[in-house]
């Protein structure tokens, strides 16, 4: 009998096949980063009510840790959409 543990352990482990296999696509875009970032926000989200059990830690710390989650995606996002810029702002050239 699978407990419950072990179903999310799955559930990340199936996640993170789903990611590796969209991230060798090779189809770069705005779908993938999309997905990409949903994927990094729910395993986070994930790991941190269910392996880590912040639903019962402090608010504060809860709350520092989905900034944290949330933020991440955001980058991913964020660069994808000026990373270009970013590369000529910051080399050498």
């Amino acid at each position: 009998m699978i407990g419950h543990t072990e179903r999310i352990w799955l559930l990340l482990i199936g996640l993170t096949f789903f990611g590796a296999l969209i991230g060798e696509s090779g189809q770069a875009g705005w779908l993938l980063t999309l997905t990409v970032a949903i994927l990094i926000a729910l395993k986070g989200s994930i790991v941190i009510d269910q392996y880590m059990e912040m639903r019962s830690a402090n608010q504060r710390i809860r709350d520092v840790l989905r900034s944290f989650i949330l933020l991440i995606p955001v980058l991913v996002i964020f660069f994808h959409s000026w990373g270009e810029d970013i590369r000529r702002l910051t080399t050498l050239d």
